[in-house]
């Protein structure tokens, strides 16, 4: 399910159930498209996530970090300046479109009061986010500025008039006595405003049971049942106000509407965010991984040439030993060979002499024989380089935001990126990995990134600990801080090393796991590369819900 106008109806309420009558305290933009008000509402502190974002946009409460940037943006700075402390009056929805609508009062510097409307359109590719005042009808500021080269239907610019967006002329649900007996899905999106795609079947199977629209929309009034559902008919992940019974297969519940989405697009939008930091850096890396696999295919061809180099080598010894058989001019000789009495036919230079084309073959053979060596070291130098390399992107893909800064520092000290000049500031002390701890009461010790890995197993990490890691697929060394781990702690720490590596989706994971003083590290091996033996290997699926029910607050 999209976020529809029916789901929008339906987190609207629980706005206003958890954020009417608070305070802003706090205004912050995290990312270009997403804004982050602090609102202090029945003595707790709640994040309101506004978000235009083209994929993701969305209005909820979050429970996820964000990074306040160093420098506010434009946007955040009108809206500090006009809405700081501001009360929340009301939200609103503009009809059953995606449009949330937030009354807000607020004083400026004099102490006068003014009002305003915060609205986020959720349009995809369109979304936007305005602060309008209510006074003036006019945009004191909005998060993406478009010039009326680019929009002639209106004005998207500070001062411009706010107008609504395109109206549907569809009949809002939650405002009608029609009952929508008989439509099709099709005709429902056709005719009723706010229903999306997965709505629309759900509702079209619901009318056909025998009940009405007004039916309908009561469960999204009084009968909410967050949830994550697969549809039937494509078994595709998504998610649901209500419990679509006709048409999907239900996954998991959750005790709100935000809690649902924070779950849904924790690692959708942490992978966006994620990339919106590192594209210079992943397109740099992904150029040098490109040229490494292209040089193995070179280097294994070069090697594969050296399988003639013993052929040389016998034609060589041949040619000497049969000296006496070759005339001066031949361009080619047939002589026994004594190692298995059968001919063989040798080419010969007819420049040469009959010495000169022996020295000639044995000459080959040496160079190819020298060259076996330096093409093993370049193979392994590069091969190394590809998985470490591989292992650092991979990273990318299940690390949290707040950690890449450390990815970056280990790429600054690997030589791939050049660190940029920045004012001398004094260096926070960093904590090195992120602690779980099984039900047992057992500490686990997960690294973040290759130079994590590498001081937590080789210079952390007692000898009697455990190591898990998933078994040859990148991921991050998961720590097991005892000599003697019980098997549930064991199950737990490998389903944690599954759940930080690639195989994050993946199911039936194998994970390797041994004592510490069974691992070691080569001289000049890459950050986070190490070598080991004894190791046991366990099957686990990763499992987020057990992972952050582990992790220590």
């Amino acid at each position: 399910m999209s976020f529809d106008g029916m789901f929008t109806h339906a987190m609207v309420n629980e706005l206003n159930q958890n954020l009417r009558g608070g305070r802003i305290s706090k205004i912050q933009q995290p990312f270009a498209n997403e804004l982050i008000l602090t609102v202090r509402s029945n003595r707790k502190n709640r994040q309101l996530l506004l978000s235009a974002h083209p994929s993701y946009a969305r209005v909820q409460i979050t429970d996820q970090p964000f990074a306040n940037p160093a420098k506010p943006s434009t946007f955040v700075m009108s809206l500090r300046k006009y809405i700081t402390s501001a009360i929340v009056q009301d939200f609103h929805q503009l009809n059953n479109d995606r449009v949330v609508m937030i009354d807000l009062s607020a004083k400026n510097e004099l102490g006068d009061i003014h009002d305003y409307t915060l609205i986020t359109e959720i349009m995809a590719r369109h979304s936007n986010i305005f602060l309008v005042s209510k006074e003036t009808g006019k945009i004191v500021d909005l998060i993406k500025r478009v010039s009326p080269e680019n929009n002639s239907y209106r004005g998207l610019l500070p001062g411009d008039d706010y107008k609504l967006p395109p109206a549907q002329n569809k009949v809002n649900p939650f405002a009608t006595s029609e009952t929508g007996t008989g439509l099709s899905a099709s005709d429902l999106r056709a005719k009723f405003e706010g229903i999306g795609l997965d709505t629309s079947k759900e509702l079209a199977e619901f009318l056909a049971a025998g009940h009405n629209l007004a039916d309908f929309t009561d469960l999204y009034q009084n009968q909410i049942h967050p949830n994550t559902a697969k549809s039937n008919d494509k078994n595709k992940l998504g998610f649901f106000p209500i419990s679509f019974t006709n048409t999907t297969t239900e996954v998991t519940t959750y005790s709100s509407l935000s809690e649902l989405l924070d779950n849904f697009y924790l690692d959708k939008a942490r992978l966006d965010r994620i990339e919106q930091q590192t594209k210079s850096i992943t397109h740099r890396l992904d150029i040098i991984l490109k040229k490494d696999k292209s040089k193995i295919k070179k280097l294994n061809q070069q090697l594969k040439k050296t399988d003639v180099m013993s052929k040389y080598n016998l034609y060589g010894e041949l040619l000497t030993t049969y000296m006496s058989k070759i005339k001066h001019g031949s361009s080619s000789i047939t002589l026994t060979n004594y190692y298995n009495n059968e001919d063989v036919t040798i080419k010969l230079n007819p420049e040469y002499s009959p010495s000169m084309n022996a020295q000639s073959y044995y000459k080959k053979y040496r160079k190819l024989q020298n060259s076996i060596p330096h093409i093993n070291e370049q193979l392994e130098i590069t091969t190394n380089e590809v998985n470490y390399l591989e292992s650092v992107l991979a990273s990318l893909e299940y690390v949290d935001i707040e950690d890449v800064d450390g990815i970056v520092e280990e790429l600054i000290s690997s030589g791939y990126i050049k660190k940029k000049r920045k004012n001398a500031r004094k260096k926070r002390k960093k904590k090195i990995g992120e602690n779980f701890q099984t039900t047992n009461g057992i500490e686990i010790t997960v690294g973040k990134n290759n130079l994590e890995n590498d001081q937590l197993t080789m210079k952390l990490a007692q000898k009697n600990h455990y190591w898990f890691h998933v078994k040859n697929i990148p991921g991050s060394h998961v720590i097991l801080k005892t000599s003697t781990p019980d098997e549930d702690s064991i199950t737990q720490a490998a389903v944690i090393a599954a759940y930080y590596s690639k195989a994050r989706d993946s199911s039936k994971v194998p994970v390797d796991y041994v004592q510490i003083k069974h691992i070691r590290k080569p001289n000049g091996a890459k950050p986070g590369y190490v070598i080991f033996e004894g190791q046991k290997t366990i099957l686990v699926d990763p499992d987020r819900k057990l992972v952050e029910s582990l992790k220590e607050n």
